[in-house]
């Protein structure tokens, strides 16, 4: 096996785009320095699950006020034209997104609204069921409902917001991914076929009938060393991340794969419990959860965003092309960026 390094830093005059297809970090500079140090172009920043649409037009003026003031490393992206503008610059662009369509209430026109302040990412449904869908913690998913649901997907087609399926459930992601006329992504989750049984959630991976489904439609999926979707947890290597890369491309195709971190700095734990368990629940996270916070305990390769350059090596020692791991690396994102958020 191979010397495993550390943080690596993006080589020197590299061109190629580096892209997150998930964190939410909370609202502090030293998280925009990280990704300035580890060289991302683009991330997709999810800045809302639970919220209603008061609170979450709260959050997103905070957001864009924060990065007006932070501009010097980074600024908000509606397209790919920006991506690519902000990009060059030596900044990351940052894509609103939601983990959840709590933030709609079931009116059809919020996501006009939302899309003219700047969100192009969505997420069905986080976990439980909603109007659209189902979640992957639900016992009996009914998939997409017919009438909101439905209707749902082809407002987001018509306007140029991106559908992210990765904590629906199974029959919720099928339909999805069949209703929508547009490439749909799973921006964060790994292959259950290949992981097996996880430290945490084993339906919150996704199956490879999902994921072959999602591939002939031109979706893309981001590869996650979260530790509670990989074999091994924050004891995964290096190159058992590259292993599970390796085996997805081959099972899936190249065009299919990325990587979203889904790492989620700053926040306190009782707001990852609220994420988790949502204000309706009187459950509590199970103590095993709570034991280590979501950011201590990663893998050593990956204890920043600046890790997804030990992945850039590790596929370079496995002999891929650079222009597989340009894909890899951020190449399919801004190609699904492009075929949806325009």
């Amino acid at each position: 096996m191979a010397t495993e390094v550390l943080e690596a830093a993006p080589r020197a005059g590299t061109k190629r785009m580096i892209i997150d297809g998930l964190t939410m970090p909370a609202l502090e500079r030293r998280w925009l320095e990280e990704w300035r140090a580890a060289g991302l172009g683009c991330v997709n920043n999810c800045i809302a699950v639970w919220e209603n649409a008061s609170e979450t037009l709260s959050l997103l003026t905070a957001w864009k006020r924060f990065l007006a003031e932070n501009s010097d490393l980074a600024e908000e992206a509606n397209s790919v034209t920006d991506i690519e503008r902000i990009a060059a610059s030596g900044r990351t662009a940052v894509l609103f997104s939601f983990q959840n369509t709590a933030p709609v209430e079931h009116n059809l026109e919020l996501f006009g609204v939302y899309r003219s302040l700047g969100v192009t990412i969505m997420q069905l449904t986080y976990n439980l069921q909603n109007y659209i869908g189902c979640g992957y913690w639900e016992e009996k998913d009914a998939g997409v409902s017919s009438r909101f649901g439905s209707k749902a997907i082809e407002e987001m087609n018509n306007l140029g917001i991106m559908i992210d399926l990765s904590h629906c459930g199974e029959r919720t992601t099928l339909d999805a991914i069949e209703m929508s006329r547009k490439p749909v992504a799973i921006t964060h989750a790994n292959p259950r076929e290949y992981v097996g049984s996880p430290v945490y959630g084993a339906r919150r991976l996704k199956t490879t009938e999902a994921i072959k489904a999602l591939a002939s439609r031109r979706g893309v999926i981001g590869l996650t060393p979260n530790r509670n979707m990989t074999k091994n947890g924050a004891a995964t290597t290096l190159q058992e991340f590259g292993d599970m890369v390796a085996w997805s491309v081959d099972r899936f195709g190249i065009d299919t794969i990325a990587i979203g971190v889904d790492y989620c700095p700053g926040h306190p734990r009782q707001i990852r419990t609220w994420w988790r368990y949502a204000r309706w629940s009187r459950e509590s996270a199970p103590a095993e959860q709570m034991k280590v916070s979501p950011h201590e305990g990663w893998s050593e390769w990956m204890t920043t965003q600046a890790g997804m350059h030990n992945i850039v090596a590790e596929l370079d020692r496995r002999g891929f092309a650079a222009a597989e791991i340009d894909k890899i690396m951020g190449g399919n994102w801004l190609r699904i960026y492009r075929e949806t958020i325009g």
